[in-house]
């Protein structure tokens, strides 16, 4: 592709320039706040960013196919005031600040919900925005024939990676989430303003001819069946890479806009790179980087223990090389000038049905996450078909393909295709032998909008370390013990010496009643363990699933009702139920548990400072909170130091160790209370001495998970 010359008609191009720049940072701003600000309504996990997500990608379908529609149906000026009128109109769902009303009330798949509320608060903006990258090279085209205004999609995408690097590394970390909105919603009355400008402008631009306004490019492709698919096929395949690979990071640490930024962040260099023009993307060297991509893809799934580090870096040469491929072949398919729109609007098409794939259509058909395994194939599997027709078709007309940079050995063409084609067969076969090995020995396997859950048992033939164990992702959310005699046993994270145990131990002993013990985070019940005859045991769990398990085939809750204790489970997000308990007055728990952080990703909103006013309005006085932060990839101590000088409390990191037969993990506790109660004997003795980290605040309008992460 030919650059973008400025030259003397700089002043003319400026304002095509700086409105598409702007528009494109708005896009991926919004995206990470409105975001951060639903996040805790849904319960913090990975879904509710592939839920966004879906949305951002539909409402990028509808910019397109207006943009398509009125650049194709409507004259200039009739174009111009329909876009000023819709601009002006945007302007009245402002600021983007969701109203609490959309907080879910029932324990359905929250999907469609979260949808209807990004429509409701963003979805006017979002279009508009989204339309003015092909509409206004559309009016570019028109103004300037003879013109590139591919390279001004390139300008589009910059725009977007700056501002989706932006947030985490400067908006998050100096502006609250209510001014991050304000700012925002400034932004986007200064891009209305440019914007209709243009529009403005547009209307007295005469229609140039339809071919003046096609840049002579060698690289463009005739309007095919083949080409066409190709439009919507391989943006599809890229976006359900982008999710799964989003999944695969984010469900093992938390669903934080860093942890989201980075995947995207690469997804958007590419279109950057492929975008800015053929000289970024060499077929041969891209297609052997996807290969090693692919294997390490494979590969880093059997292979959690590893830093998060390592996993981390693994993933984005896996996003990296493959969405490189796939947006590769991308513009390597891409049309004349005239057909630009029909162009994006394809590629938004495949990517709206990307996100429609892995948000709606994969948590119902599949009972794990095999949308990654899908994304795998399908990338090695499309960049194959789309080199292959490319290279078919160049070589039809004369064009030099890139074969012709490999060595003239006889055969050796047919060989690399034949090396492809096998390569996929065989990581296709791997992914199929490591899909077949999560089902040996599974009970139960299920998946929902929360996560994907199995039941298997563990240590089978050995009557006394024969266990049924709960899987939740890929990280272990409970256990329990077959033999009838040791299946009421308190283990895994909850032994008599962990945190917990000392916990509940130590305050059943201030006591000359039954306990009150409340536990946010079910998994398979096993701190029912621990209820006794008229103690009051209530459990907050946001997945309905979860909690079908821990009633059949567990028996830690039934076990408990059978001993006297009075055992109930309330399905939502456990701050959120709190809250509104509240109303009916306090819990007045004794102890409160906090398990919802050991692994897997964590829920920020229930660290924050206006979480532990909750909490403690709930608690008896003299009442402990106890936070499991037994975690390999975040140092969750600082946050609870924090948070417990701000509330006047107390704070004791106890650490428990492992003990095979016993069933003992290695795990850590936060213990919050008064210093009577944490100087006592059996808990001053398993009180570690904290680290050198300064303690962290966190609230509802400002949280950063990026400086207690563990990067070992």
């Amino acid at each position: 592709m030919a650059r973008l010359k400025l030259g003397s008609g700089r002043a003319a191009v400026a304002p095509y320039a700086v409105t598409i720049f702007l528009s494109a940072f708005l896009v991926f701003q919004v995206q990470p706040i409105i975001a951060k600000f639903i996040l805790p309504w849904f319960g913090g996990g990975s879904a509710v960013w592939t839920a966004t997500q879906l949305f951002f990608q539909i409402a990028l379908l509808g910019g397109y196919a207006y943009a398509h529609l009125v650049s194709s149906r409507l004259s200039p000026k009739r174009q111009g005031g329909v876009h000023l009128i819709l601009l002006i109109t945007a302007l009245a769902v402002l600021p983007i600040i969701p109203d609490k009303t959309w907080q879910p009330d029932s324990d359905v798949d929250p999907t469609l919900r979260i949808v209807a509320l990004l429509a409701v608060t963003v979805g006017a903006p979002y279009l508009l925005l989204s339309t003015t990258g092909p509409l206004v090279q559309q009016w570019f085209a028109r103004e300037h024939p003879g013109r590139n205004p591919y390279v001004l999609y390139a300008l589009s995408n910059a725009g977007s990676l700056i501002g989706l690097l932006a947030y985490p590394l400067v908006v998050e970390r100096f502006v609250g989430l209510t001014g991050q909105a304000w700012t925002w919603s400034v932004g986007y009355a200064i891009f209305a303003a440019l914007c209709g400008y243009l529009a403005w402008r547009s209307r007295t631009t005469a229609p140039a001819p339809i071919e003046a306004t096609d840049t002579p490019d060698a690289g463009a492709q005739p309007v095919g069946i083949a080409n066409v698919a190709l439009w919507a096929a391989l943006p599809a395949c890229a976006v359900v890479l982008l999710l799964a690979v989003t999944t695969q990071i984010t469900q093992d640490v938390a669903a934080m806009p860093l942890l989201w930024v980075l995947p995207l962040s690469i997804y958007l260099f590419t279109f950057i790179l492929c975008f800015s023009g053929d000289r970024w993307y060499e077929p041969q060297t891209y297609g052997i980087g996807l290969a090693i991509a692919l294997g390490m893809g494979w590969w880093v799934l059997d292979n959690v223990i590893i830093a998060i580090a390592v996993q981390i870096a693994i993933y984005s040469f896996l996003l990296f090389f493959g969405c490189m491929a796939l947006h590769g072949e991308l513009t390597r398919v891409r049309p004349a000038a005239r057909h630009l729109t029909a162009y994006y609007l394809l590629i938004s098409t495949g990517g709206a049905l990307g996100g429609v794939f892995v948000a709606l259509i994969a948590p119902r058909v599949f009972d794990g996450y095999w949308e990654y395994h899908v994304a795998l194939i399908g990338a090695g599997a499309l960049a194959v078909i789309a080199r292959g027709l490319d290279e078919w078709r160049r070589r039809k007309v004369g064009r030099r393909t890139s074969l012709d940079l490999v060595p003239s050995v006889p055969g050796l063409r047919a060989a690399v295709g034949v090396a492809s084609i096998v390569g996929v067969l065989v990581l296709s076969f791997a992914l199929w032998r490591q899909v077949e090995s999560r089902y040996r020995g599974i009970e139960v396997m299920g998946r929902n909008f929360y996560g994907s859950v199995r039941i298997y048992q563990a240590f089978i033939g050995d009557p006394q370390l024969q266990q049924r164990v709960m899987e939740h992702g890929r990280i272990l959310h409970g256990f329990q013990f077959v033999s009838p005699e040791r299946r009421a046993a308190r283990t895994g994270y909850y032994g008599r010496l962990s945190g917990a145990g000392l916990a509940i131990n130590e305050r059943r002993a201030t006591l000359d009643r039954p306990m009150r013990i409340g536990v946010l985070g079910l998994g398979a019940g096993m701190l029912a363990a621990y209820g006794q005859q008229g103690d009051t045991v209530d459990i907050y769990e946001i997945n309905p699933m979860v909690l079908d398990l821990a009633e059949s085939p567990f028996t830690y809750l039934a076990d408990a009702r059978a001993r006297g204790a009075n055992v109930e489970v309330y399905i939502g997000d456990g701050r959120l139920v709190l809250e509104q308990q509240l109303e009916a007055g306090s819990k007045q728990f004794d102890v409160l548990l906090l398990d919802a952080f050991s692994s897997d990703s964590v829920p920020v909103h229930l660290l924050t400072e206006q979480a532990f006013d909750i909490y403690q309005r709930h608690m008896a006085p003299g009442g402990v909170i106890a936070a499991n932060i037994s975690n390999r990839h975040v140092d969750l101590r600082p946050v609870l130091r924090g948070v417990g000088a701000k509330k006047g409390l107390e704070v004791a990191w106890v650490q428990g160790y492992p003990d095979s037969f016993e069933g003992y993990f290695q795990t850590d506790w936060v213990l919050l209370g008064d210093r009577a109660f944490l100087d006592r004997t059996q808990i001053a003795a398993a009180t570690g001495q904290w680290n050198e980290k300064k303690p962290i605040l966190w609230t509802d309008d400002r949280s950063n998970l990026f400086s207690i992460l563990r990067f070992r």
